[in-house]
């Protein structure tokens, strides 16, 4: 009988204290993130236990919403509480959100949270179940190389569409940051309950939506996706400037673009060149996103890169010295994702060799990536280089033109970049404003010109030797 009585008083407490949240919280976040939680036990660490039903409700709880469940139980118990976010013993741990099966609740509770709301609920899980969770504005690490990109990205995190950065743009090139910003921005809005509905996709995702239903017939299907939508975020537009990028598709483009800011919705994308530069770029969308704020993200000097890796560090639990710290911030200096896969090689050897790596140790790991770095070229200086040699300006070779010095130094450009470089056919085509389909067929006709023709092989040999070193 003490036992019901107990569990009877606990059911009592967490309904109370839900009952507060939902006058604190709007009704679409309270369905999203509290109203599937539960209370469970204390843990011997003098810990309450608050059962998620999924991995993702677990995680983002967790981060944005567990001092809001422990004031909640301190106003109604009157002394303080701690919790720790813990996942069902059956619950999922697949990183989509599925509706947990339906628990018997009071019927206060279920008054609170209407069908309608659930199934919006559902949809504002899905959204944020898109949004890598390591990615927000706590681990985004500040420096001269940011500090105005991210300063913006909190103005307008905390009042999307409000203010004159709408469209945001964050333009960078890779491993600089502007999609983890972009994210963090997401977690931020729907963190604290700024924004109803977030909606992320890359530009790809956005396009193959756009077929999708133009192929039905059914553009008011399309328009669904993002009417409703507080804050969209569009990854990588760069690829908006590719075969995709038809008139009908620009249309429905500006189309989304042009409601959303009507109502004051929040646009942010990202880009790893201005979209001036983009070849092919549609003008009206060129209009429209320099209507609004372009940030830029740079490569991070050295004191931002040991930063960094201090904390990538402190996170993974690794014993890195300083002096090993400072190797690495001086040998990688191109972007932070240069920076973590050296210090994950490093730690990685540490692990096997058991224990702390010195400097010495840690120039032999990286000796023959220094040396391959230095003696590579970028996608862009291995193009120049080309259309210095055939004396033809670097936007010819992008063009449309079918002249056959510039079909050649295209063709050749992009198969030295395919052969000394990691770039893939898609992003190459990117670079020459052409899609995959054609890059292959570039890069076959050039080895066949190869074959047939010995001064454009002595050519190509020259270049690649340079390339070499």
């Amino acid at each position: 009988m003490n036992s019901l009585l107990i569990h009877s008083e606990s059911d009592r407490l967490w309904q109370v204290s839900l009952e507060r949240i939902s006058r604190e919280v709007s009704r679409a976040a309270f369905a999203a993130w509290f109203a599937p939680l539960r209370m469970g036990e204390w843990g011997e660490d003098g810990l309450l236990q608050i059962h998620a039903p999924t991995l993702i409700a677990k995680e983002f709880v967790h981060t944005h919403h567990k001092s809001t469940i422990e004031r909640a139980l301190k106003e109604e118990l009157g002394a303080e509480v701690q919790v720790r976010i813990v996942l069902e013993p059956d619950a999922s741990t697949e990183p989509i959100l599925r509706t947990p099966a339906p628990r018997k609740a009071p019927d206060t509770l279920l008054r609170l949270v209407s069908p309608r709301q659930q199934v919006q609920a559902e949809s504002v899980r899905r959204e944020a179940a898109r949004l890598a969770p390591r990615m927000t504005f706590d681990s985004f690490v500040e420096g001269d190389c940011n500090r105005l990109a991210l300063a913006v990205a909190n103005q307008v995190a905390e009042n999307p569409g409000g203010g004159r950065a709408n469209p945001l743009l964050l333009v960078g090139g890779t491993g600089l940051g502007k999609t983890h910003l972009m994210t963090a921005i997401g977690h931020f809005v729907l963190g604290h309950d700024v924004a109803r509905k977030v909606v992320y996709r890359t530009s790809e995702e956005f396009a193959r939506e756009y077929l999708e239903v133009a192929r039905k017939g059914d553009l008011k299907a399309f328009h669904n996706i993002y009417r409703d939508a507080s804050v969209l975020l569009l990854d990588d537009i760069q690829f908006f400037g590719g075969e995709v990028d038809k008139p009908r598709f620009r249309e429905q483009m500006v189309y989304v673009m042009s409601v959303l800011q009507a109502q004051r919705k929040q646009i942010i994308l990202t880009c790893d060149r201005p979209p001036s530069e983009v070849q092919h770029f549609d003008r009206q969308i060129l209009r429209q996103i320099e209507s609004g704020f372009v940030a830029d993200l740079n490569a991070p000097d050295q004191e931002t890169r040991l930063a960094i890796l201090r904390r990538k560090a402190l996170e993974g639990g690794w014993n890195v010295t300083p002096d090993v710290l400072g190797l690495i911030a001086e040998q990688f200096s191109g972007n932070v994702r240069q920076l973590e896969g050296a210090l994950l090689k490093l730690c990685a050897f540490s692990d096997m060799c058991g224990g702390k790596v010195d400097r010495s140790t840690a120039e032999a790991v990286f000796r023959d990536a220094v040396r391959n770095r230095k003696n590579s070229a970028s996608p862009g200086a291995i193009a120049q280089s080309v259309a210095d040699l055939f004396q033809i300006d670097l936007a010819l070779m992008r063009s449309r033109t079918r002249k056959r010095p510039v079909v050649h130094a295209r063709q050749l450009a992009m198969l030295l970049i395919h052969e000394l470089t990691d770039n893939t056919l898609h992003s190459i085509g990117v670079l020459f404003g052409r899609d995959y389909s054609t890059v292959t067929h570039s890069l076959e006709a050039a080895r066949e010109s190869l074959a047939t023709d010995q001064e454009l092989a002595n050519t190509f040999q020259t270049l690649r030797g340079r390339f070499r070193g």
